[in-house]
């Protein structure tokens, strides 16, 4: 292989890997407050349905 192309993919993989933690870097936070949201209402119905089930 020459310089030349092994430059090129060590270019073209080094943009994939900035893109890729971007890109995580921009979906996380929107990914964990929709779990913790999910999470929330999950254990809230749960609750309530053990309260209303005493009564």
């Amino acid at each position: 292989m020459n310089d030349t192309l092994t430059t090129a993919i060590n270019t073209a993989f080094t943009a994939v890997k900035t893109d890729v933690i971007t890109l995580f870097e921009k979906a996380l936070p929107a990914g964990l407050a929709i779990l913790g949201l999910s999470l929330a209402i999950t254990l809230g119905v749960k609750f309530f349905k053990k309260i209303a089930s005493k009564g």
